[in-house]
């Protein structure tokens, strides 16, 4: 006689939930009989290897209808066909959670600058492209949220540019780093690059969102300091660190355009 289970039992044992189980029933993924005394459901063995298959294949991101047609009307082409495409779209998501966690590093280091109060430091601007730019903040962003895919949207960055005298705001760049758009194969040749060249940098506090002329004090003394020649321009990185509507916690990276007294650019 066939060894069975409870579904409870085959919940236990693969780790899975028992409604989940009760729902690739109803969806004919998986057959157990049923006691007709007490309508409880009995598993045997081959139920559980029908399991694994289910599981094998959400794991590969495949939703309930694609395992119902490999499960009862599969054949060996259009098998190959779903797998290169799932073996795509995670090479995709591969691409997408390496650069994640390379945003993740930067933001962890921006708290780092914040809690031993760093100062100012001289950088070199990375190879950036602008992929939307404008005056008016509503409608940039709404162009964004529209136009960009998932990937786009969280991997782009939002600049605002500010005049050095007045600290009045000039425009606002949505823009991505060359070297994210080369691994996700995005083209940049209809775009303007954003070309800062060597700048002084900082992380500084935005008081109500609002970039404070005291946050800029000590970058102008480093530059003087270090006969840098400062630009017209202001760039400002926004970076709410737990929310857009944290006023408490929302930080900036401020980028100052500088050169050599002596140097023509």
């Amino acid at each position: 006689m066939k060894q069975t289970y409870t579904i409870g039992e085959i919940a236990s044992m693969l780790r899975i939930n028992v409604d989940a189980i009760r729902f690739y029933e109803r969806k004919g993924l998986v057959h157990p009989q049923k006691n007709k005394d007490n309508k409880y459901r009995i598993f045997t063995m081959n139920n559980i290897l029908e399991l694994l298959d289910v599981i094998y294949y959400r794991e590969l991101d495949m939703s309930i209808s694609e395992i119902s047609s490999i499960l009862h009307s599969g054949t060996k082409s259009s098998m190959q066909a779903l797998l290169r495409e799932k073996r795509e779209n995670a090479q995709r998501r591969l691409l997408f959670e390496r650069q994640l966690i390379r945003k993740i590093e930067h933001i962890e280091q921006i708290y780092e600058m914040i809690d031993t109060n760093r100062k100012v430091s001289v950088r070199k601007f990375p190879k950036t492209w602008i992929m939307r730019q404008g005056y008016k903040k509503d409608e940039i962003m709404k162009s964004q949220i529209e136009n960009f895919t998932k990937d786009q949207f969280v991997m782009s960055s939002v600049f605002y540019s500010y005049h050095i005298e007045n600290q009045e705001m000039q425009n606002l760049y949505i823009t991505m780093e060359q070297n994210i758009m080369e691994e996700f194969e995005m083209s940049w040749d209809h775009c303007e690059e954003l070309n800062l060249g060597t700048c002084i940098c900082k992380v500084a506090k935005m008081e109500k969102n609002i970039l404070q002329k005291e946050s800029l004090k000590d970058m102008f003394q480093y530059a003087k300091r270090n006969g840098f020649q400062c630009e017209k321009e202001i760039y400002v990185h926004e970076i709410p660190l737990t929310s857009y509507m944290d006023e408490c916690n929302y930080f900036a990276e401020i980028y100052l355009p500088v050169k050599q007294k002596n140097e023509t650019r």
